[in-house]
């Protein structure tokens, strides 16, 4: 399991710093859930486990820290983190409220061109395999809501659900499972193809149910993986 010897990649080929490497692999434990939630990460022994020093680990630490992935407890130390319901819940709240008035802003002012490329979004994503959740989440999924919620021209607007989203996706990688459910993705994709036909139809009201129907699921199916942790943490 150690850290692989300079020069260090990304999986997306770019380079990555020896802290950034050793946060990589850490992402990679605690999303995969050998390292589970609320569990103490002990600097030493994650340097020799990594087969590095202390100082990369550190400031891997850190990295992590601004992601949302570790909190760093004042008596523990650093500590994988564990979303708690009352997190999901106003994240979530948070997303329906600016995520239903950017598509309907986004509605009323979209373009043939641009429904055409979510289009083409959907079927990439329809023929992505269910087993590659970051490709569905972090990548496919990504893009196709921030290509509707650009088109409704809030700059500020954006930013702040670029953020809740974020944040979102950091709850998705720690509680949900490693595949996708079929019968999930078969609703995900039904409800991305009810939202594109209410943006065509420049219905601004009918994309806001769509949109927050698709989030509300979302909601759901995070919420049922954090009380089967809760309920049973290994």
């Amino acid at each position: 399991m150690a850290v692989p010897a300079d020069p260090f990649t990304a999986p997306d080929g770019m380079p990555l710093t020896r802290a950034g490497a050793v946060a990589q692999r850490l992402r990679e434990l605690i999303t995969a859930g050998e390292l589970p939630l609320g569990s103490r990460l002990r600097q030493n022994e994650i340097a020799e486990r990594l087969g590095v020093s202390s100082t990369p680990v550190r400031e891997a630490f850190l990295l992590l820290a601004r992601e949302g992935l570790v909190h760093q407890d004042t008596h523990r130390g650093a500590v994988v983190f564990s979303p708690t319901a009352a997190d999901v819940e106003e994240n979530y709240e948070l997303r329906i409220a600016l995520e239903c008035l950017a598509v309907e802003l986004a509605a009323k002012q979209i373009g043939p061109r641009q429904l055409d490329e979510l289009d083409a979004l959907l079927v990439r994503m329809n023929e992505a395999p269910r087993t590659d959740v970051d490709l569905h989440t972090k990548v496919l999924n990504r893009q196709f809501h921030t290509m509707i919620y650009r088109a409704a021209d809030r700059p500020k607007l954006l930013e702040m659900i670029d953020t809740l989203r974020d944040t979102a996706t950091i709850y998705q990688a720690l509680l949900i499972q490693p595949t996708v459910s079929k019968d999930y993705l078969d609703a995900v994709r039904a409800e991305h193809q009810e939202l594109i036909a209410a943006l065509r139809a420049r219905a601004p009201k009918r994309a806001a149910r769509a949109v927050r129907a698709h989030i509300e699921h979302n909601y759901a199916e995070t919420m049922a993986r954090l009380r089967a942790d809760q309920a049973d943490p290994t």
